[in-house]
């Protein structure tokens, strides 16, 4: 969606400041959602970050599938069924692998085979907006200004980290379905 190439540095900066920063909001949206509708704090997500990886991988998807800039209606749209779609499939092959499932919206109005609604796939496709017309091109001028070995650095440690919390996390959630 940028037409100007940054580099392998610069590039490694940029996605990884893309996974987090997608992932914290996304975090931060269930964090608000079952403190709104419950009224109670839930620590959402598998990972002891507060990231949750399904909307960082969504936002990588929908990259992905629209190679360039779209108008924020479209965006909205067609991120809304994808989204919907790969919340559904997600939820599916996270229930296989741990044996158990980490979401439901049996108590939604407009539920989709429990797994997914219609509410939460139009705060999906608003996300998809906020992160084409906001994050993408944020992290994209953040790339170019900072300097090469930051970029770097961050890459690094940042994948290091949330690398690291998913092999634990896992191996923990793997150690509880027996």
């Amino acid at each position: 969606m940028s037409g100007e190439k940054l580099g392998f540095k610069r590039n490694f900066f940029r996605y990884a400041f893309e996974f987090l920063a997608a992932g914290f909001a996304g975090w931060i949206y269930e964090v608000a959602t079952v403190w709104i509708m419950w009224h109670y704090f839930d620590n959402r997500g598998i990972l002891h970050m507060p990231i949750v990886p399904i909307y960082a991988v969504g936002a990588f998807l929908l990259l992905a599938i629209f190679r360039k800039k779209l108008n924020p209606v479209l965006i909205f749209l067609l991120s809304a069924a994808i989204t919907t779609v790969f919340e559904l499939g997600a939820s599916y092959l996270l229930e296989f692998i741990f044996h158990r499932q980490f979401w439901t919206y049996r108590t939604w109005p407009l539920s989709i085979l429990d797994r997914s609604c219609v509410i939460s796939s139009a705060i999906f496709g608003v996300l998809a907006v906020i992160y084409f017309w906001g994050l993408h091109p944020l992290s994209g001028k953040l790339a170019k200004n900072l300097p090469e070995n930051f970029c770097l650095g961050f890459g690094i440690v940042s994948a290091a980290a949330v690398l690291i919390d998913l092999a634990v996390s896992s191996a923990e959630l793997l150690q509880q379905r027996q």
